[in-house]
């Protein structure tokens, strides 16, 4: 991602917090119309709903770990393949891939069958 969008993207994220923020606040209010009110801004703020699952697959544990995020839409198919590295006392960190790993990921996660074995319980 580029600096200018990245900035944007930011800037755009921190307006959006704070609209979230203003209907907080309204919530709050002992005004019994505005707090009507913003009990309904909160309910149409957001244009859709989503889910996604995410299946952490551990290969190795302790110091190294090392896992796949698996991650599929709410149509069971798959959206991205995270290979996961943690060391000790520190937080899992989303490892770089090439092109080859990638095609090798996907079809180690597509040989596993996921979306039979864990997506359709």
């Amino acid at each position: 991602m580029d600096k200018q969008t990245k900035e944007q993207g930011q800037k755009y994220s921190n307006n959006v917090i704070d609209s979230m923020k203003d209907i907080l606040n309204k919530l709050n209010s002992e005004d019994d119309n505005e707090h009507d009110s913003a009990v309904e801004e909160l309910f149409h703020y957001g244009l859709s709903i989503s889910k996604e699952i995410v299946i952490n697959y551990l290969i190795s544990w302790g110091g190294p770990a090392y896992r796949l995020q698996i991650t599929f839409n709410e149509d069971n198919e798959l959206v991205s393949i995270k290979p996961q590295y943690q060391d000790w006392f520190t937080k899992w960190v989303t490892m770089d891939t090439t092109e080859e790993q990638d095609k090798i990921l996907n079809d180690f996660v597509f040989n596993l069958h996921l979306e039979e074995i864990v997506l359709n319980q």
